[in-house]
């Protein structure tokens, strides 16, 4: 697809500013030109040509923790458990819709029942069905004590771990997905995969050339991730200040997923949750805030990442997870920055896409507004356009 946006403001991915009345020039879907209107390179025939004017061009946004077989919303958790491939498979193509015209065009889905969001990754970039693109852990993995067996595939021992790591990559994962940490009855965090598992893991899955991200909500679960090399922390919830520096030494990403709890506590009492779980919730809440400072003032990579469908929070939504972050401290640039740049890196698509430049893929994401002035600017997408080819 040829395309010509005129006269726009940027925000390119790189420092914390917009540069003003910029133009830029897409060929096959590729980015070709950026520049002013007066050096600009001869129009193509049959070009798109958008007036930019009074808007704001960002690269296309990156949630690098989604769940598309699930919906969100109160129920998703009884509909995890019960129901059928079909269904799934039915739900995700719709939810990977409602990602990509919220301006999402790339996505990591960290875990899914039946590998579907493989399946998945492979339809998208096919172009059989609408959605981002997808780099698709197939199922999470764990040992016992960390999330329901119906969730996720469980492994007993480190063999049989390892080996669940090689299915996936015979299934064509894009990265693999452990569970370092889970809870007591009592609510009591613990690590439940513990060093040796988690180091192993790690190994197999940088061998075959994959990522590997931590489901962690546990101080000592999250330290083991740290130390065993794990690619990014999900969730974060726990994390003390030994582990953050830790972190920004070797480079590990933290995910931290703040609508998981926004969402209960914007609509918990009107969906007749109980008084027990909106309190779980503000703690979550109070938590996740101080780990997430505790990593930004040590220097931690951060990416974007809703937990969409993996929680109460609903896909489509990735504006509201980037406010988050900006009131709990992050500079709008670098909250976007964890939507694009950052994000792009974390999920290793970073030649692809993430930045406005010559030679990256026009995913970009036209928003009525300026996002660093006002990060619910993004709510406001006036355009979005996957790989030059205009979806909204």
């Amino acid at each position: 697809m040829d395309l010509l946006i005129r006269n726009v403001n940027i925000f390119n991915g790189h420092g914390g500013s917009i540069t003003r009345n910029t133009s830029v020039m897409v060929k096959d879907g590729i980015i070709s030109w950026i520049g002013s209107e007066t050096s600009r390179p001869k129009r193509h025939v049959h070009q798109e040509e958008i007036d930019g004017h009074g808007l704001t061009l960002i690269p296309g946004m990156i949630d690098c923790h989604e769940h598309f077989i699930g919906d969100g919303g109160p129920a998703n958790m009884d509909h995890l458990f019960d129901d059928s491939p079909d269904i799934f498979t039915i739900k995700a193509i719709a939810n990977c819709r409602r990602a990509l015209l919220s301006g999402v065009t790339s996505a990591r889905d960290v875990g899914s029942r039946f590998a579907i969001n493989i399946a998945l990754a492979r339809s998208t970039a096919a172009g059989a069905i609408l959605g981002p693109r997808i780099v698709a852990a197939g199922e999470w993995l764990q040992f016992p004590g960390c999330w329901p067996p119906q969730l996720t595939r469980r492994t007993e021992t480190v063999e049989e771990l390892l080996q669940a790591i090689q299915e996936q990559i015979n299934l064509g994962a894009g990265l693999i997905k452990v569970g370092a940490t889970g809870r007591t009855d009592e609510g009591e965090q613990l690590s439940t995969m513990g060093p040796v598992a988690l180091e192993a893991a790690a190994r197999s899955a940088h061998e075959a050339g994959l990522k590997i991200a931590a489901h962690c909500v546990g101080y000592e679960g999250s330290r083991d991730a740290v130390e065993a090399g794990v690619d990014s922390i999900e969730h974060g919830t726990y994390i003390d200040q030994e582990t953050a520096v830790l972190m920004s030494q070797k480079g590990t990403f933290l995910v931290p997923t703040m609508s998981t709890w926004d969402w209960t506590l914007r609509f918990g009492k009107s969906i007749g949750l109980t008084q027990q779980k909106i309190q779980q919730a503000e703690e979550n809440r109070e938590s996740s805030r101080k780990s997430f400072n505790l990593a930004l003032d040590a220097g931690v990579p951060i990416a974007a990442g809703t937990d969409a469908g993996g929680s109460g929070a609903r896909h489509g939504f990735i504006a509201r997870e980037i406010e988050l972050m900006v009131e709990a401290g992050m500079s709008p640039s670098s909250a976007l920055q964890a939507a694009t740049t950052q994000a792009a890196s974390l999920a290793g698509i970073e030649d692809l896409t993430g930045t406005i430049e010559v030679g990256k893929h026009a995913d970009l994401v036209l928003i009525d507004g300026n996002p660093l002035d006002d990060p619910s600017a993004l709510r406001h997408v006036w355009a979005v356009y996957k790989s030059g080819n205009r979806i909204y």
